[in-house]
């Protein structure tokens, strides 16, 4: 503790605000690094401590992001996700979800709203106020003080009362939440070595882009340095011991598994391709045993939860090959974990219903049996070996399963995506995702004249016009989990149209059965919304399991994914009689339109096929084709090196078309282009920002 004190002393410069002092009912106490929040002590980085003191020093005024950077990163070159990052873990820990005591003021900077004390033998110096600031200050500070006190009182009761109601099995407490990467760049997969000194990540300066590098991290001298020799899409990471990387890259149409060798220093000694599969074009994240076997799932033509997975056993000595558990419809696991002894592997997937079940598999006998049934959401999980339990995200809420089934709730969440969990020791380390999308739309004659739909701090995605397009139905988050919105464009109102009470993981993109009627699914789980008279109400698609795709023209039947058995089967489902048709057509993770005789097209790579017909329509020499389905033609994108190009599929003619007027479009919103109606274009802009975040667990 003494480094991390010289270390504060230093950003601090001996100012008062070293001793112990409250904000609001919360204590600081500087020194040791701590803050005391409803009676739970949390120690917090030297430069975590340093921006809440900036913050103190200016309470209830407005300092920028730039004035906390050079206070507490003096020196260096100024990264505002640096403050974004630390203020976010400061509002974490302060419980301050709806940002009242930290707050953002746009283009200006940030204020800490709230009541700042000292006792006596540690009052600062006094400062000067004029008598105007000192009555806004005065009326503003008791209402905030009363307020948070509700809040944390609340918050105290709500946790002794879930300590109580969980007294049978000792509970997990998370404290000390701590950036371990804080910068402009992506952390897509991370592993941390056998002896917990180094961590590897796959990382990439931007979302788009598809080069890839592997980086070491020194976590205790949080030095970074490049091991990759070349760029690839590499994907996920297993350490075979303290000096060699094994890593996975997706190829498109198979999979690479290759091995970096490090020296003492772990600078790269060389990079290798050990072997490459090119029947799956996905597979898991990876685990290597002590015989070392690589373990993982894998598929083709599909993705994570598509299903038709196998559990494989790959020996790096031979590359033999062996299917450990084939496909099947009872249970399709898309996670797995490897236990510390490297006897068991814990399996999360779906059973008949599409609920999640946690498995354990033993590698020895190749037994396996049921820990518990979960729920419909969709789990990352970790071994919690001292406990002789699991950790589990659903990628917003931590939670522990016990190997005799008992599952509870651990007092963390999270309104960004948690996702890759790894727990080392007493650490937990994991991948926090933020994305912040948000929905346009432009008329198709003046296209640089753009309209917000949703703007907001969450996800908005998924936007969909009603047929006479009047109304736009979107997905987002900006409650914390997926809802269903709509947006009326003559009044530019919204409405909530589907809350998702249950706050369960995910929401499928809205399709328009009618004006007054749209098709969606929550975790594979169709439903109807009927819109009339102001009024919304949800019908439960009861019979099928699966994600909706398209609505046929004229009709009450629409397309869907089956997801409760393998493969993504195409079916047609008629919503007046409840009958369904197989089309004997997998979906192979590829993307699907309707035209105007009800015939289904597909993309897949460079190929655009009418697999009602069975003929090809084009074949492009970029890989990256994206449909956009439009009443009287289907509007395709492609992308190579020069950049976006937009052409048009008549259905009438069957020819192709490229006009200026595209070409000036797709030099202005290809990018951003989601999808094409007769009279507008629908656009999204997504920033996504992911940071490595570690919690200490006991």
């Amino acid at each position: 503790m003494s480094s991390n004190n010289n270390q504060l002393e230093k950003l601090l410069g001996g100012n008062a605000f070293t001793s112990t002092f409250c904000i609001n009912q919360i204590r600081v106490q500087p020194r040791p690094g701590e803050i005391i929040v409803n009676g739970i002590t949390h120690v917090l980085e030297p430069k975590v401590m340093a921006l809440l003191i900036a913050l103190c020093e200016h309470a209830n005024t407005i300092i920028s992001a730039e004035a906390l950077f050079e206070r507490v990163w003096p020196r260096s070159v100024y990264s505002p996700n640096s403050v974004r990052r630390n203020i976010a873990l400061l509002r974490k820990l302060l419980c301050d979800e709806d940002k009242s005591l930290i707050k953002t003021h746009p283009k200006r900077g940030y204020s800490l709203q709230a009541q700042v004390t000292f006792s006596a033998e540690h009052s600062p110096p006094a400062v000067t106020e004029t008598n105007a600031e000192k009555s806004k200050h005065t009326n503003f500070k008791p209402i905030v003080a009363i307020g948070f006190t509700i809040i944390c009182l609340l918050s105290t009761l709500l946790y002794f009362w879930y300590l109580d109601s969980n007294d049978t099995n000792e509970v997990s407490v998370l404290t000390n939440l701590k950036p371990i990467t804080s910068s402009n760049a992506l952390e897509h997969y991370m592993r941390v070595s056998p002896d917990a000194s180094y961590m590897a990540v796959v990382t990439s300066s931007s979302d788009k882009s598809q080069e890839k590098h592997i980086v070491i991290r020194d976590l205790k001298h949080n030095t970074t340095w490049q091991v990759s020799t070349i760029s690839k899409p590499y994907r996920y990471l297993a350490w075979r011991n303290n000096h060699t990387l094994i890593y996975s890259s997706f190829n498109g149409s198979s999979v690479e598994f290759g091995q970096i060798e490090l020296n003492d220093m772990r600078q790269t000694l060389l990079q290798t391709s050990l072997f490459e599969r090119h029947d799956i074009d996905w597979s898991s994240p990876l685990f290597i045993d002590k015989a070392n076997n690589l373990l993982y799932l894998a598929n083709q033509n599909a993705s994570e939860h598509s299903r038709n997975v196998s559990l494989y056993k790959h020996t790096l000595m031979s590359g033999e090959v062996t299917t450990l558990l084939p496909p099947n419809d009872e249970f399709k696991p898309y996670k797995i974990s490897l236990s510390e002894d490297e006897n068991t592997l814990a399996m999360v997937g779906f059973n008949t219903q599409s609920k999640s079940i946690v498995k354990l598999f033993d590698l020895n006998t190749l037994e396996q049996r049921t820990v518990a049934e979960l729920n419909h959401d969709w789990y990352f999980l970790t071994w919690h070996s001292s406990k002789s339990s699991l950790l589990l995200s659903n990628g917003s809420q931590l939670s522990a399963l016990t190997l005799d089934g008992q599952w509870s709730m651990l007092t963390y969440s999270n309104y960004h995506f948690l996702q890759y969990l790894q727990l080392v020791k007493s650490k937990l380390y994991f991948i926090e995702n933020r994305i912040d999308e948000d929905l346009y739309l432009a008329r198709r004659h003046a296209p640089a004249n753009v309209k917000t739909i949703a703007n907001s701090n969450g996800v908005d995605w998924g936007a969909s016009l009603s047929p006479d397009e009047t109304k736009v139905a979107y997905i987002s988050t900006r409650n914390g989990y997926a809802q269903l919105f709509l947006k009326h464009l003559d009044s530019d109102t919204q409405t909530l149209i589907f809350e998702n009470s249950a706050k369960e993981l995910a929401i499928a993109p809205p399709i328009w059965h009618s004006n007054q009627s749209i098709i969606s699914a929550l975790n594979n789980r169709p439903f109807l919304l009927e819109l009339t008279n102001n009024k919304v109400s949800v019908k439960w698609l009861e019979n099928i399991i699966g994600v909706p795709l398209a609505r046929l023209n004229n009709s009450d039947t629409i397309i869907y994914a089956d997801k409760s058995a393998q493969g993504d089967t195409l079916f047609e489902y008629n919503l007046s009689n409840s009958k369904r048709k197989a089309l004997n057509v997998h979906l192979q993770n590829r993307q699907l339109v309707v035209n105007d005789k009800n015939q289904l097209i597909i993309s897949a790579n460079n190929v655009i096929q009418n697999i009602s017909t069975k003929t090809e329509i084009m074949h492009a020499e970029s890989a990256n084709i994206h449909l956009y389905a439009s009443p009287s033609g289907m509007f395709f994108r492609t992308r190579n090196a020069n950049g976006y190009h937009l052409g048009r599929y008549d259905y009438q003619s069957g020819k192709i078309q490229s006009t200026h007027a595209l070409n000036a479009l797709c030099k202005q919103h290809c990018d951003q282009l989601i999808g094409i109606s007769d009279s507008y274009y629908l656009l999204a802009e997504k920033q996504r920002q992911s940071d490595i975040l570690s919690l200490d667990i006991n």
